[in-house]
């Protein structure tokens, strides 16, 4: 089976890093990275942070090149934004290829992602702004896509989503222990245990 890879797509046929799979108050747009626009070494260290575990395991790779530094020691990020690397686009315009030959719609996993953060904890938060990030950009695509595509996706959309859910509760886990640990009162307190048996003496 082929590697799960999160966070890559296409914007039309160019591939694309979705850097924030939504903005903040515009969750019908986001942030991309053209991967084809870096040159060199830049390019050689922001895509070994996508393809890195952290970067995998986490819901939102932003928040992994906001804490990583280029072998300059520019913050990853930052360089992206100054180098002007990042594009506002509309989530319709990008799909995630989560495995070679397999797309899914960006706003479809997002719709999915949303209902399964408003059942659970809310969503990480970056220290970036992702408003303070932006390069607009007005190309537009179109699709039409078979019965066989479409259910494909669906498939490859549904891997995502227990992926991204995985991570999501194992996120809540680690949280909740670390509570517990800063303050056990906070803890379940265990029930009483059966009482032990009574030994009865032999006549």
């Amino acid at each position: 089976m082929a590697k799960l890879m999160k966070h890559v797509g296409v914007y039309g046929e160019k591939p694309c890093v979705v850097v924030f799979r939504e903005l903040p108050d515009e969750p019908n747009n986001c942030l991309i990275l053209l991967s084809n626009t870096l040159d060199g070494k830049f390019h050689d260290d922001v895509m070994s942070v996508v393809d890195s575990a952290e970067g995998q395991e986490s819901n939102n790779i932003s928040e992994v090149l906001f804490r990583r530094r280029l072998s300059d020691g520019e913050n990853m990020l930052e360089a992206l934004h100054t180098r002007n690397k990042l594009t506002k686009v509309s989530v319709d315009m990008v799909q995630l290829t989560p495995v070679p030959n397999q797309k899914v719609q960006l706003a479809e996993v997002n719709a999915e992602l949303r209902k399964i953060a408003n059942q659970s904890n809310p969503p990480l938060k970056t220290e970036a702004n992702p408003e303070s990030l932006v390069t607009p950009s007005t190309q537009t695509t179109e699709g039409n896509d078979s019965p066989e595509d479409i259910a494909t996706n669906l498939l490859a959309q549904a891997q995502l989503i227990e992926e991204d859910a995985k991570a999501m509760l194992s996120d809540a886990e680690s949280k909740r222990e670390e509570a517990y640990k800063l303050n056990p009162d906070l803890a379940p307190k265990r029930g009483p245990g059966r009482p032990p048996k009574k030994e009865t003496a032999e006549i």
